[in-house]
Order: structure tokens, then sequence, then C-alpha cells
């Protein structure tokens, strides 16, 4: 287990790490273990001024996984900040700036009646799944808010076999271009609805993976616990396929920023700021653990043919074949428009420290996405043979 004293001690290693790029240029150190700016809600990466005005903002949940970061920087920016949640789930983070917040409790799926009579600035929609509950809800708020903030998906486009920016396809199901079913089409029919009524107001995110804090799927904790603990480790594919993800504090920063400045339009959200490759990413990661550990490369043909083929059995990126732009999209507009990624490094580590706390606090280590060392070792062993 590496701790931050670990972490200081290994700074030499990530020093190697800042010069290939895998590490910003802030510092890895500072930025764990401090933040880079005293501003109101700044955690040293994206919000580093205060706001021009205090904003009313809706969030609609607030209590999953990009929820209470949004919270925690909304709050801590001096906005006045009203839920609409299920009135079930209990917060994770910073629980103390839930405290006197309004809450109209309602149903996305159901009964959003709460919500009538209010007025607000911006809405933020992270809950949000098709055009049916997108749909009501845009309609009913219409008139009560000037900017509505819609957190979508990459996997709205088409397909992945062009460079990929906003202005490409994107996939509606059942379409014969679309190699997609189910979340990403229905994402899309999402944004048009949203669109259709506020069409001088609608703010659009398309993020990849979102990790850090939280993240209770495991898909990127998965990596940075295997990688920490040293050893002969799979790594699938080749070193030079491409990978994307972005930290749901720097996704939460952005949308934060876009309600804060009016900022509208269409936006994808993939970091880091430049190109990382999964060899980059299973080093950079290797660079600040600064444990002993080596990467066998096995490649995804031999993985898929015993059935390692899912985002739960091998988590974090695909085959680059077909989807080889999947993480390879563009994303100079969100970069011009002011969003900021944060080292590797430090979502590596900080999101370690969360996952560790988790599983001290409920005694189970299992992780949900993944293979067991025991698959790993016997998938190694079948590869050298």
């Amino acid at each position: 287990m590496t701790t931050r004293r670990d972490f200081l001690k290994h700074s030499a290693l990530v020093g190697g790490a800042l010069g290939t790029g895998l590490i910003g240029s802030r510092g890895v150190v500072e930025g764990a273990m401090a933040p880079l700016s005293t501003a109101p809600g700044s955690d040293g990466y994206g919000l580093t001024r205060p706001p021009a005005r205090q904003l009313r903002i809706l969030l609609l949940g607030g209590t999953g996984f990009i929820g209470p970061h949004l919270v925690h920087r909304i709050v801590r920016r001096g906005h006045t900040l009203t839920l609409f949640n299920r009135g079930r789930s209990e917060p994770g983070l910073h629980q103390e700036d839930f405290q006197g917040l309004e809450v109209r409790v309602g149903d996305r799926n159901g009964d959003i009646s709460s919500l009538e009579g209010g007025t607000w600035d911006a809405v933020i929609d992270n809950s949000g799944y098709g055009p049916t509950d997108v749909g009501a809800t845009a309609e009913l708020l219409r008139d009560s808010v000037r900017q509505y903030i819609f957190t979508s998906t990459r996997g709205v486009y088409a397909h992945f076999r062009e460079p990929i920016d906003e202005t490409s396809q994107v996939g509606m199901e059942g379409a014969p271009d679309t190699e997609w079913t189910g979340y990403g089409p229905l994402k899309a029919l999402a944004e048009r609805e949203v669109e259709s009524r506020f069409p001088q107001g609608t703010s659009i995110v398309r993020p990849p993976i979102i990790v850090g804090p939280l993240d209770n799927s495991d898909r990127f904790t998965f990596w940075y616990r295997r990688v920490d603990d040293g050893g002969d480790i799979l790594a699938p594919g080749d070193p030079s396929d491409p990978l994307q993800y972005i930290d749901v504090r720097d996704l939460a920063n952005f949308v934060v920023r876009m309600a804060e400045e009016g900022i509208t339009g269409t936006f994808n959200v993939s970091g880091p700021a430049s190109t990382l490759t999964a060899g980059g990413f299973l080093w950079g990661l290797r660079a600040s653990t600064g444990n002993p550990s080596s990467f066998t490369w096995v490649n995804w043909d031999f993985l898929e043919a015993r059935g390692m083929r899912g985002a739960q059995e091998v988590p974090g990126w695909r085959p680059p074949r077909g989807f080889y732009r999947y993480n390879a999209v563009d994303n100079r507009k969100a970069l011009v428009a002011g969003i900021s990624f944060r080292p590797l490094a430090v979502t590596a580590m900080e999101t370690l420290e969360w996952w560790r706390g988790k599983a001290a606090a409920t005694g189970s280590e299992e992780m949900r996405a993944g293979y067991s060392r025991e698959r790993e070792a016997e998938l190694l062993a079948e590869w050298r043979r």
C-alpha cells in the first residue's frame, strides 16, 4: 500500500514522468498535498478565480458519483443551490456541504412537479438518461431557467472509425451507420430534447470514462490498485493503444465554470490535455507508486478468445480496431474554453487513497471490475507457452 509519505519518497521517479508529459507541469506533489489556489471553491485545478456573481443553480441529482463533487464546488463557490432527487441516497463526500440546502423531492421517471414555481440561473443535469426523462424536465424548466447544462457521453457518436470532434455524426437507435444501441443513442436523443427547448442556452459535455474518488465502478481503480500492488502485470493490447478518461473533479470544475461564465455549446471533455497511450498510463501509475512491477503486453486476439472482451473483464479501454478513435476524441474545443486536467498521478493516488478508506470501512476489498490475481497468472502462463 502506498502512502503520501511513500509518494514524497518516490518523487524522483515522478520527476522522470514529468519529463514525458505524463504528469502535469504544476507538480504532482504540490497538487496532491495542497491546493494551488486559495480562491473560494478551488482545488488547484480549474476554478482559480472567485466567481463574478453568485448564481441560483438547480442540480438534478447530487448524491451519486458526480453529484457530491458538484455540490462541494457550487457551495464553496458561494452559489445558492437547490437539489432535486428522490431523497433516498446519502451523500458520500463533504457531507457538511449538504447542510441547509433546499431539496425538492421527486423522480425523473415519475413525478417532477416539485420543480414547478422555481427560477434558477442554470440547471445541471447529470442524471438524465434518455429523451423521455430529459424531455419532460427540459419542458417544465424552459421558462424557469436560462441555461441547461447536460452531462452526455462520448458514446453519442455514430462510429469511431474516423477522427471525432463535436461536429461528428451522432448515432440514433436503429440507424444504419450507428455501431451502438442503448445508452449512447439514448443520450443523443436526450441532447436534442434540451437543444429544442433551450436553443440559446444549451451546454452539453460529452465525457469519456469518469474516474476518481466515489467511483464505485472500479474500472480505473482496478488499475491503480493493481500497479500499486506491484509484480508481474498483464497489460492488454499494445502500449501504443490510445487511452482517455476524465477525473470527476475536473469535470465538476468545468461544469461549474460553464454556469459561472455562461458557456454554451457542446464540448468533448476527454482528458488528458495531450495524447495518452496505454503504455503511458501504466508507466505513469508505476512512476507514482514506485513499487517494483513489470508489464507483459498480451494481444487482444488472445484475450478475447479467452472471454476477456468487456469492460468488466478488461476495464478502462477497448481494442483499437473499429473503435480506434473511441479513445482519441478531439478535446481542443474544451481546452480553449478553459477546461483543466489534473495530473494522472494525482488522480491515481487520491482515488486509491479513497478506495482504501472505503475498503477499510466496509471490510471488503472486492473489485467490481477486472480479473483476479489467479486469473491473471493463468493467462500470463498460457501466453508465455
